[in-house]
């Protein structure tokens, strides 16, 4: 297995996790298979690659922390002979008509960081009750899929977007990103919109084709953190 497959493999066993913010668990190979599990989930011995508390689960691992993970699975699995399930294989994208077909999609990952977004937004100075409840509306309408699994062509978090306004024919290219990011970004040649705004909220989970507040068209999704394996985005 590559490591791309393995990182899915990890994030697959990260996300059907039950996890709570302030314990501590860990990835391990426990009844066959590799899981993330609480770290006091047994007291017998078995291999275990990577331990943490659950805000790093929660909120991503970081790329030296996938390198630590993927390299010991790898090395266990080489070593032991063991193949592990693969993920859905992703086919190309293809363009639809206006007309949503689908509901939207979102991965697991992006429906735990926003729902948190949720929670600690609903304080003074915080965004408009408005962009938080629609925010919410689209969180309980959304299929919620495994990272893995979410097709090339879907917007997600920090993917960059190219739109097109079909009554003035001009193009813009975007990212989506979290309202922290959108505020920190200085680099004038790379826009960066927070899922917190009108047209955030409305690319969101949709996909190449789909048209949105009537005119702008996703024409095309330039780069996908899970379409790229880069699942700690």
């Amino acid at each position: 297995m590559n490591e791309t497959q393995v990182k899915q493999v990890v994030a697959r066993a990260i996300t059907a996790a039950n996890i709570e913010s302030w314990k501590y668990y860990h990835v391990c190979w426990w009844e066959g298979k590799l899981q993330c599990l609480h770290v006091h989930h047994t007291k017998e011995h078995h291999p275990a690659f990577y331990a943490a508390s659950g805000y790093v689960f929660t909120d991503g691992l970081s790329v030296h922390q996938w390198r630590i993970v993927t390299d010991r699975v790898m090395e266990f699995c080489r070593t032991r002979g063991i193949q592990l399930p693969s993920g859905s294989t992703r086919r190309g994208a293809k363009k639809r008509g206006g007309a949503f077909a689908e509901k939207p999609k979102i991965s697991e990952f992006d429906s735990v960081r926003l729902r948190k977004l949720l929670a600690s937004g609903r304080s003074p100075g915080s965004p408009s009750s408005t962009d938080l409840e629609r925010l919410q509306r689209l969180l309980e309408s959304a299929e919620t899929v495994p990272p893995e699994n979410v097709p090339a062509d879907v917007v997600t978090m920090n993917s960059q977007v190219r739109l097109k306004d079909e009554e003035t024919n001009t193009e813009m290219t975007l990212s989506l990103v979290f309202p922290a990011d959108a505020l920190r970004d200085t680099d004038l040649e790379k826009i960066n919109v927070s899922v917190l705004t009108p047209i955030g909220l409305s690319i969101l989970g949709r996909r190449i084709g789909d048209t949105v507040e009537g005119r702008i068209r996703v024409h095309d999704v330039l780069y996908q953190p899970e379409a790229a394996g880069d699942y700690h985005l």
